[in-house]
């Protein structure tokens, strides 16, 4: 949630704005590893469809509809890194009409270079 410490900036009013989301996943991994083997080839049953839902609405000073996106998308998961891509699709015409992607790339540090990263920063 916004709180802004005044009603406006430069002239431009501000509003309070509950910022709420919602991501349903699913891991293929878990499901390979401790639910059934479905018999997925090596890059299919490292795959975590998702769907992501960011969303905001406005509180009071400046009303208006909820808007925010729906973001589809997938994240493939393997030991050093995971890559993962979404669509970005608006939910009405208030922020846009057009869809867009968003790609991550993150490492695991902590794997990578386990001496450096795989232990506690302060030891008792």
């Amino acid at each position: 949630m916004s709180f802004p410490t005044s009603s406006s900036v430069q002239g431009t009013r501000i509003s309070n704005q509950l910022r709420w989301g919602l991501a349903v996943e699913y891991s293929l991994i878990y499901l390979e590893e401790h639910v059934k083997d479905i018999g997925l080839c090596a890059p299919l049953k490292r795959l975590i469809p998702l769907v992501e839902f960011a969303m905001q609405t406005p509180l009071n000073r400046i009303s208006g509809p909820t808007t925010g996106t729906v973001n589809p998308g997938v994240i493939w998961s393997g030991q050093y890194f995971q890559l993962g891509v979404e669509a970005i699709i608006p939910i009405n015409s208030h922020i846009g009409n057009n869809v867009g992607v968003v790609a991550q790339l993150h490492f695991y540090l902590d794997d990578i270079l386990p001496k450096i990263f795989g232990k506690p920063l302060i030891n008792p």
